[in-house]
């Protein structure tokens, strides 16, 4: 198995002034859940998992996180929208955007989905913790539809499946980082 090279995402961390933090676990129970409990992490911190136990959505929906998606979650001091609906507006479209540049066509599914075709590609959440919010993201990437459970196998879709390519991680998230700071920076 050919590891994804963090060291981009460490790299980044280290240039940026908005990314603080990148911690790199190869299971977690949930990245959201990670961030909750820790009372030392700074705005800016970023949590990537491998798998999830029990990742969950919005209304604790169980989210499945096996390898080979992207599952991570971020922490934010303030939202740069006056409510958490727009602001899940917009960290869906910039990973519709960058979903795009990898030749996938997506629509947003409210209040938290992502759709390409008729399957569910990518999720997040917004959960406030103290004076803070977390910020989830699951995107099903070189993972397979079959690796999920079957009750939600016809209304699931990967980038792999769809493009016929694996898709190197710590790029994917890598430019999502970059997107969502320019983003967060200007607002």
């Amino acid at each position: 198995m050919i590891l994804p090279d963090w060291d981009l995402i460490r790299d980044l961390t280290n240039r940026s002034s908005f990314w603080e933090e990148f911690i790199r676990r190869d299971e977690l129970d949930s990245t959201n859940s990670f961030i909750r409990n820790r009372s030392d992490l700074k705005p800016g911190t970023i949590v990537l998992a491998s798998r999830q136990k029990h990742g969950h959505g919005k209304g604790k929906r169980k989210w499945y996180s096996p390898r080979g998606g992207l599952w991570f979650s971020f922490l934010v001091g303030c939202l740069p929208t006056s409510t958490s609906a727009e602001f899940y507006v917009v960290v869906l479209k910039l990973i519709k955007d960058l979903l795009a540049d990898y030749g996938i066509e997506t629509r947003i599914s409210r209040p938290n989905d992502l759709i390409a075709g008729e399957g569910k590609i990518a999720g997040m959440l917004i959960q406030e913790s103290d004076d803070n919010y977390i910020i989830g993201v699951g995107i099903n990437v070189n993972n397979t539809v079959s690796s999920l459970p079957e009750s939600i196998e016809g209304n699931s879709a990967t980038m792999k499946e769809l493009t016929g390519k694996r898709v190197k991680l710590a790029e994917l998230l890598r430019d999502f980082m970059v997107r969502f700071a320019e983003y967060y920076e200007e607002h």
